[in-house]
């Protein structure tokens, strides 16, 4: 199972904040910026970066398997 970690970069000015998701495996490692509104709590900022990779990872694997042929 892979590992997930949550790394907040930096916050800016406009109310965002930047968060590093790193994702070790098997396969290898990645890391992903996301930038979220900040929504008030660690937990909940923490949450809506989780979703917001949850849904990248998704997408990423249906485009993957439509170019790999793959239904």
């Amino acid at each position: 199972m892979a590992n997930v970690e949550l790394i907040k970069v930096e916050e800016r000015p406009d109310g965002q904040l930047l968060f590093n998701v790193r994702v070790t495996a098997t396969a290898g490692k990645m890391e992903l910026p996301i930038a979220i509104k900040d929504q008030g709590s660690v937990a909940s900022n923490e949450t809506t970066v989780l979703q917001s990779a949850l849904s990248f990872a998704k997408e990423l694997e249906g485009s993957v398997r439509l170019r790999l042929g793959v239904e």
